[in-house]
């Protein structure tokens, strides 16, 4: 994050992301509506990076957050959505890595191992490494049934190989019953036909302090970074007043997301909107052609010169614009349209000269 201090010694902070703003604005604006309140934004933020690969400091997110809801519906919207939201980008090959903030926390805890040793088994379980994971819980003497709980929910890949697990030690209850959340949330992807994207991810955290219970990254394959992602936050609408609000979300970073369609072969076609520049010595007639053809989509200019018509067409050619059209006493009459780019002129309705350029 971005620190600095103003001239009143008052310390100000760059919005690093939205779900804080977001978050401020519903407890108190608009704190009074109905729930689940669905929004969406598009704004810049801001980060500090170190490294290499990932250097943007300033970069664009859209996302949306559903706040009022703490339900597997909700989630398997929010999750449906973002797919459906990247396959609208035209992208290809999506995944959907899905994690469990306190499934990890509470079996971290369960270890009594101090900060810096459950910090490198958490760097273990990101790193897949099974001898190393192994070892580490053979040095500090973890229990059958802890050991056997790190290593079958470290060997999962998919949400599906969740059902087969078992913790039903008491000191494993909430551990459990997070289990049979993933589950729930499998069931509802299964039903939004989504299922086969999504893979498990034990050590998956996201590494934002507010998340509570399912987090989730997309990514494509050949990026090296996700394209963005998120979460549950189910008490984070409580630090900015008495409201309580059960809450998930997810934001896409634009930048990346144009990287990957980059990397996929996607070409982003300009959109070409033709230019008119209507003339005629009856002002009333222009206007009338003017309006017609902006209602259609045509980007209109009206001549406001008495120049004669080569001066006309000497000017359309220097702005850009692509067809000259010269209008009579009505519009019932045939018009003059030139074509500047081929140089020919044609005499033809003003409906048919619309049909032709698409309006």
């Amino acid at each position: 994050m971005f620190k600095f201090q103003d001239f009143d010694g008052k310390i100000l902070a760059l919005r690093p992301e939205m779900t804080a703003p977001v978050a401020r604005i519903v407890t108190t604006q608009i704190s009074s509506m109905p729930t689940p309140i669905r929004l969406f934004y598009v704004s810049n933020v801001f980060r500090y990076s170190q490294s290499y690969v990932e250097r943007e400091r300033e970069f664009w997110q859209a996302g949306v957050e559903l706040l009022g809801s703490n339900t597997s519906e909700a989630d398997g919207e929010i999750l449906s959505l973002l797919v459906s939201s990247l396959r609208k980008l035209g992208l290809k090959e999506l995944r959907l890595d899905i994690g469990h903030v306190s499934l990890l926390k509470d079996l971290l805890n369960a270890t009594e191992l101090d900060e810096e040793e459950k910090s490198t088994l958490s760097n273990l379980l990101a790193n897949r490494d099974q001898a190393r994971l192994e070892a580490f819980m053979d040095q500090n003497n973890f229990s059958s049934k802890l050991r056997e709980a790190f290593t079958q929910l470290s060997r999962c890949r998919r949400l599906d190989e969740i059902s087969s697990i078992s913790l039903c030690s008491p000191e494993f209850r909430k551990a459990s019953e997070h289990l049979s959340k993933l589950l729930e949330v499998r069931n509802a992807l299964t039903d939004y036909g989504i299922a086969n994207l999504v893979f498990f991810d034990f050590s998956l955290t996201r590494k934002i302090e507010y998340y509570t219970g399912l987090v989730f990254e997309a990514s494509v394959p050949n990026l090296g970074l996700p394209l963005g992602g998120g979460g549950r936050y189910d008490h984070f609408m409580e630090k900015f007043g008495k409201l309580k609000l059960p809450a998930t979300g997810f934001a896409l970073e634009v930048g990346k997301c144009l990287k990957a369609l980059t990397a996929q072969g996607f070409e982003i076609r300009e959109k070409t909107k033709r230019k008119v520049l209507v003339s005629s010595k009856f002002r009333n007639i222009a206007i009338k052609a003017v309006s017609l053809l902006r209602e259609a989509g045509v980007a209109t200019l009206l001549n406001l010169t008495k120049n004669d018509k080569s001066k006309t067409i000497k000017y359309a050619a220097l702005a850009g614009i692509d067809y000259a059209v010269f209008v009579g006493p009505s519009l019932e009459n045939l018009v003059t349209v030139y074509d500047v780019q081929l140089g020919v002129s044609r005499k033809e309705t003003i409906k048919t000269f619309l049909q032709q350029i698409g309006g």
